[in-house]
């Protein structure tokens, strides 16, 4: 009777480890799936995971359907390829508070705000796309609620124009080749683009009314480092209605002046005594330089 009673609750201990293996297991196998998003593999397909895994495309489609259930990842009707969900930049949020250049920016988030009584935002570029990094909202007045992690696209609305300013000619073509029409003021024509994306280089910051959204308008400022890089983009946004041109204006400027305060902490070595842009190119010698017409393509080192 003992021994039996002895055989049993071994049988039971066996079977306990081997559950607590083939959980283990899902989990690794989970988080490898999840590491596939890592690099430039923004956008994959069902049979790519399970070869980069390494398991059959039925358990990697079990373990897609699991994460894209709780929104870690999410998929793509069209291309039926799965990107990263909402869950996975807000598990980020938690951990930003460690990340230099939202604790040096998210002040000005702050006053911008406050000063403004609409909403503030950071954007950053995340391969072809702008993502919402952080915002500030009024605690009153309708207001613009975006959410953290959002993915916007990097041809239209004032963040856009912010970073594309800094990028190169090429990549610059690669992704105003993508844009189509959100709106009807959304701008679809390549040289008036080029005219909007030159402007936050001359006069410091981008404005957008009713481009990307309906009734919505943002004025957007981009900070710099020393390579002549945006790191990201400040904006305010809200509704329309509520802005008038000379608050447009005035938001501009606010939003150039704080980024060019954020930009030299970064090490961007402007302003240029006697340089009429705010933000003019920078060739390879640091020496900093304007185009001979206001116009692409531009002689970018």
């Amino acid at each position: 009777m003992q021994e039996s009673l002895r055989f049993d609750l071994e049988v039971r201990s066996v079977q306990k480890t081997k559950e607590k293996e083939t959980g283990t297991q899902a989990i690794e196998r989970a988080l490898k799936v999840l590491r596939c998003f890592l690099g430039e593999n923004r956008k994959i397909s069902l049979t790519e995971i399970a070869k980069k895994v390494g398991i059959p495309i039925s358990t990697a489609s079990r373990i897609l359907n699991i994460l894209e259930k709780e929104n870690f990842v999410r998929r793509e009707e069209a291309s039926k390829k799965y990107a990263l969900g909402q869950s996975i930049y807000l598990l980020g949020y938690c951990e930003k508070m460690q990340d230099t250049l939202r604790k040096v920016a998210y002040p000005y988030l702050v006053k911008l705000r406050d000063e403004f009584q609409e909403t503030s935002i950071m954007y950053v570029r995340d391969g072809t796309v702008r993502r919402l990094y952080e915002k500030v909202e009024p605690e009153a007045n309708f207001r613009f609620t975006p959410v953290v992690g959002t993915e916007y696209y990097l041809w239209a609305g004032a963040g856009a124009k912010s970073l594309l300013a800094f990028m190169r000619q090429e990549e610059i073509d690669a992704i105003l080749s993508e844009a189509r029409p959100l709106t009807p003021k959304t701008i679809v024509d390549r040289e008036a683009m080029y005219g909007d994306i030159l402007s936050v280089r001359r006069r410091g910051y981008a404005v957008s009314l009713d481009e990307y959204n309906h009734g919505f308008t943002s004025i957007s400022a981009p900070v710099v480092n020393r390579k002549d890089e945006s790191l990201c983009a400040l904006s305010v946004t809200g509704p329309s209605v509520r802005f008038s041109p000379e608050l447009i204006d005035v938001i501009g400027e606010r939003l150039r002046g704080y980024c060019l305060e954020l930009s030299r902490n970064f090490g961007w070595p402007g302003p240029f005594e006697g340089e009429a842009w705010t933000f003019p190119f920078l060739g390879p010698d640091g020496v900093a330089f304007v185009p001979a017409a206001d116009r692409f393509p531009l002689p970018l080192p």
